[in-house]
């Protein structure tokens, strides 16, 4: 029989070791592309719904709170990991839709939303539906209610304050 020699032992080892490295590598890869590719707006907690389908779904749907705001943007990571956060602890998935307002790319949209939606009170303290993110408080298919965010960055708080207000938890 054959010896092998040690050297030969050393080298098999060492490519071993290289190998898997470079798998733990390419796992690792593969599991933040994942990560960077499902990072949608609330993570799949609530249903999201295309601008043109609003209305259908109000049909069905007349009591729920609009989550608005774009899916493209970093601004708002923390609100939408808090606003997360709490829908799961309170259980309110149900409660909730996403309108991802960054597929809104004509503002009349805002518009007719503002005239078919908006109540009478609120028309006349001249609501602008486009402000994002936003949460928009539906009852009987109607927006009763919207949380202002144009002088501020949104927290949870004001989310809860919002929430709390309209009886929704």
């Amino acid at each position: 029989m054959r010896e092998i020699p040690k050297k030969n032992y050393i080298i098999f080892a060492i490519v071993i070791v290289l190998s898997l490295g470079v798998v733990a590598y390419c796992v690792n890869w593969y599991r933040m592309s994942q990560t960077l590719e499902e990072s949608k707006v609330m993570n799949g907690v609530v249903s999201e719904i295309k601008s043109d389908e609003l209305s259908s779904y109000l049909l069905d749907n007349p009591n729920v709170i609009v989550y608005i705001a774009p899916s493209n943007g970093t601004i708002n990571l923390d609100f939408e990991n808090a606003l997360h956060d709490f829908i799961i602890k309170e259980e309110l998935t149900d409660e909730f839709i996403y309108l991802d307002s960054s597929m809104i790319t004509n503002s009349q949209v805002y518009r007719d939303y503002e005239d078919q939606y908006l109540s009478d009170t609120l028309k006349k303290q001249s609501i602008d539906l486009s402000v994002t993110p936003n949460l928009w408080y539906f009852h009987d298919g109607q927006i009763l209610d919207v949380m202002n965010t144009v002088s501020r960055v949104s927290s949870i708080q004001d989310a809860k304050y919002f929430l709390g207000k309209n009886g929704v938890y």
